[in-house]
């Protein structure tokens, strides 16, 4: 790839060992580190808000980068990809540069992924080694974790809490403020506007049914945490009782790590978790703990 002019363009600081390919834009308080590569047609813009882009980032083609953002080491993002732009909400002004992105590392941004940045004071943020198929979205406000994978087309909007290692089927929808627990697993084709605690596998509307004992074992979970895991799958939905009537027997092993992860979840919901199929009707008493 051909390199640019060393010097800083247009207000830019460039590392000397980085690539930037003649026919890209960068404008405004931008600056880029060394082994970083900005291909053909890319657009870098700092004039809203500074744009620092890390060590060894590679931007393939007509990628977009709008400020402010902080992305960090190792991020590929593909062509079309658009990074940090204003959100997707009538009343705000976009030119006014918001909270911004903070991106980790080692994440790959694929064909049309858009991340909008934060309105307040509370940026869009992502952590590491995330896998953004084509035409996926985050809303702003956004937090993603680490290690996750989001399938084409998925949306998840403004506000959505992502735990680490989550994975999100195609064309599956988000609801704002909704949080999605470290480990847990959804469906294509499917939308929540409920939460889905750690490590269970959403396969409906809102429907919790099984518990994801891949994303288990490929964690490295111990088999101690993948039966309490399945302990609080069955005490929750299948005890009787709704999910908040199951909390006095999650605190009895609440001395467990996974059982503790479940309980805190459960309990600091705001919006309710998801339903299982035998979830208890209006009027039900009180959940007994299921059996080992």
């Amino acid at each position: 790839m051909s390199q640019s002019v060393r010097a800083p363009r247009f207000g830019a600081s460039v590392h000397p060992d980085a690539s930037v390919h003649p026919t890209a834009i960068i404008d405004g308080d931008v600056s880029i580190g060394p082994g970083t590569v900005v291909g053909p047609g890319c657009i870098i813009l700092g004039t809203l808000g500074p744009v620092r882009i890390g060590t060894g980032c590679t931007l393939v083609a007509r990628a977009i980068v709008n400020g402010p953002v902080t992305i960090g080491d190792g991020n590929v993002l593909y062509p079309n990809a658009c990074i940090g732009f204003a959100p997707q909400e009538a009343d705000f002004d976009p030119q006014s540069a918001g909270a911004g992105c903070i991106i980790g590392n080692r994440n790959t941004f694929r064909e049309g992924v858009t991340v909008h940045r934060g309105t307040d004071a509370r940026p869009t943020q992502l952590g590491d080694s995330n896998y953004w198929m084509t035409n996926t979205h985050l809303g702003h406000g956004g937090s993603v974790g680490s290690h996750c994978i989001f399938a084409s087309a998925c949306v998840i909007a403004a506000h959505v809490e992502v735990g680490d290692r989550v994975i999100i089927g195609g064309c599956t929808a988000i609801h704002q403020f909704v949080r999605l627990g470290r480990g847990s697993f959804v469906s294509g084709a499917i939308g929540l506007g409920l939460d889905l605690p750690p490590w269970f596998m959403a396969t409906g509307n809102n429907l919790a049914a099984s518990v994801n004992l891949v994303g288990l074992r490929r964690s490295g979970a111990t088999a101690e945490d993948v039966h309490d895991v399945r302990w609080c799958f069955k005490t929750v939905y299948r005890s009787g009782g709704t999910p908040q009537q199951a909390v006095p027997a999650l605190l009895e092993r609440a001395s467990r790590p996974a059982v503790a992860e479940c309980l805190a979840f459960i309990t600091s919901t705001t919006r309710g978790i998801c339903h299982g199929l035998g979830r208890a009707g209006r009027g039900t008493g009180g959940a007994a703990a299921a059996k080992d």
